[in-house]
């Protein structure tokens, strides 16, 4: 999905990298992509912080960006497995 907000913070990335994953924007900024974004969102995500830090150290980087490729990937194929309809709404 295309969202204007998030132009500017992707401009950093030339236009083919900006669709060919999915990235994370730190505050200050810094674009992390694919594996290393999985890592690090995992930190920033309190009960999840101890397996981000737990993936980082064993450098999983790799293996989760080659992982999320993979799924990507079959996008087409999962996708019937998901419902049509709104997404449900989680947080207030």
């Amino acid at each position: 999905m295309r969202r204007p907000e998030a132009a500017p913070l992707l401009e950093p990335l030339p236009e083919e990298e900006r669709f060919a994953s999915w990235h994370l924007v730190e505050v200050d900024r810094r674009v992390v992509s694919r594996g290393a974004a999985a890592v690090r969102l995992l930190e920033c995500l309190g009960p999840l912080r101890p397996l981000g830090r737990l993936a980082r150290r064993l450098r999983l980087e790799r293996f989760l960006g080659t992982a999320y490729g993979i799924v990507a990937s079959q996008r087409h194929r999962l996708g019937r497995l998901i419902p049509d309809g709104k997404a449900p709404y989680r947080f207030p």
